[in-house]
């Protein structure tokens, strides 16, 4: 039996649904929103080994014709890191993560929460405001103009490709109907890029040893650009959201000398991303009991791994003092964001200076009135309305 369960009362509460799933034997075939059928894996350890496994690719070339196969992404940003061999997958990883050093990183720890204030002070505090619309969409196009080194043009191209498919509207786009905004942004980014900064130096070294390769360049300034933005406005918006409505847990926070722990509970609580990208069986293979056939889609289910009461207790409890936390919230192994330490030094940032440095937001609506993303690939808020005090 194929199940349906994405919709908007999933996007708003996946918990109990994924909770019937994990005790129903963990493996499940579903309905995607796009129509075709894939495997959706919910428990822990299934999940979790699912993202170690090199029988699941990320390669479309090994899908079947009848199971979901995502969305094509055109050239040239169809190569590295989303369709790579695996050796060139961790060639071009290297790369990136030769640039998110942590001595890099740990400069942008200093100057992650002067960067939160300053798109904090141009926000109106004069009455109520959408904090997603006013900082959570911003922030990232911010975050990355000054990590990467893109000129005004790109950072301004980028920020409105973020407000047209990100916040609501009549008729908001899904991202994947972007892809030629995307596309014409990374070539404006490549083409723009100088100076010593991370866009930069990947250009100079495509450029001078030949890797990256100019298309493989395309597909990782696609990545840094696009895969994980929406992830972020998803945390931001959540984890506000969440501490607002969990004072006792944003009162743990005002204790904590260290934001990491805080962040990594919020990135399990809140599973910003619910399924990894799809991976295709290049094999038969067996999971929980269930054949998958050769050419089969699978969906790692993170969110549910992440609420699995086998691995942590009390999963749907907030708890930002979680001794025991292997979540899965930004992925496992050689295809888990990039971002990751990014991810938590920004995020990191937002907590200590939307949240402890006396301009707690306060919520204008009832909490149970806030509509979320129906999707199935992210979730967040679509709407966060606040009053934020200076």
């Amino acid at each position: 039996m194929t199940l349906q369960i994405f919709d908007a009362e999933f996007a708003a509460n996946p918990w109990p649904t994924l909770r019937r799933l994990r005790e129903d034997g963990g493996v499940h075939r579903v309905r995607t929103p796009d129509g075709p059928p894939a495997w959706l894996i919910t428990r822990f350890a299934d999940v979790r080994a699912g993202l170690l496994d090199n029988r699941l690719s990320t390669q479309p070339r090994y899908a079947g014709e009848t199971d979901y196969r995502g969305f094509v992404v055109p050239s040239p940003l169809d190569l590295g890191f989303l369709e790579s061999e695996p050796q060139d997958h961790a060639r071009l990883r290297r790369a990136v993560t030769a640039e998110l050093s942590p001595r890099r990183l740990a400069e942008w720890a200093r100057t992650a929460p002067e960067l939160v204030s300053v798109c904090l002070s141009e926000v109106d505090c004069g009455g109520t405001i959408d904090l997603i619309e006013r900082f959570a969409v911003v922030l990232p196009a911010a975050v990355l103009g000054e990590l990467l080194g893109l000129a005004a043009p790109e950072r301004e191209a980028l920020s409105r490709w973020a407000r047209s498919t990100l916040l609501p509207s009549a008729t908001p786009p899904r991202a994947r109907d972007t892809l030629t905004t995307m596309r014409a942004i990374v070539i404006a980014t490549i083409e723009g890029a100088r100076g010593d900064n991370v866009l930069g130096r990947l250009a100079r070294s495509s450029h001078e040893t030949g890797s990256p390769g100019a298309h493989e360049l395309a597909s990782m300034m696609f990545y840094l650009l696009f895969v994980w933005y929406e992830v972020l406005v998803d945390l931001i918006a959540g984890s506000t959201l969440a501490l607002l409505t969990h004072p006792d847990q944003l009162a743990v926070l005002r204790t904590m000398a260290d934001t990491r722990p805080a962040v990594d509970e919020l990135l399990r609580y809140l599973s910003p991303q619910v399924v990894s990208g799809p991976r295709f069986a290049t094999t038969d293979l067996e999971i929980a009991g269930h054949t998958i056939r050769s050419g089969d889609t699978v969906l790692l289910c993170l969110a549910s791994a992440n609420h699995d009461s086998e691995i942590f207790d009390n999963p749907a409890e907030l708890d930002l003092a979680r001794a025991n936390n292997p979540h899965l919230g930004l992925g496992h192994g050689g295809h888990s964001c990039l971002g990751t330490a990014l991810v938590r030094t920004i995020a990191g940032a937002v907590l200590e200076t939307l949240l402890l440095d006396g301009r707690t937001p306060t919520l204008v609506y009832d909490p149970r009135e806030i509509q979320w993303r129906s999707g199935f690939r992210h979730r967040g808020p679509l709407e966060l309305p606040v009053v934020l005090a200076r």
